[in-house]
């Protein structure tokens, strides 16, 4: 899973049943922390964190 700023990300599985998305829902990365966790503003306006260890998403063509 690649992890760089505004790449374009569709979400395949997230660990937080109470996650403001699901799977399907597409946005972009807008940073990545020193620990690895991935900050995303989603195409539904909302943000959240993905944790590369127990969340899977997979990244979009240019």
């Amino acid at each position: 899973m690649s992890s760089e700023n505004g790449k374009r990300i569709r979400l395949i599985r997230v660990s937080r049943p109470e996650s403001p998305v699901a799977p399907g829902d597409t946005g972009t990365i807008w940073r990545v922390t020193p620990i690895g966790t991935v900050r995303v503003v989603w195409d539904n306006g909302s943000k959240s964190d993905l944790n590369p260890k127990t969340d899977q998403w997979e990244v979009l063509p240019d």
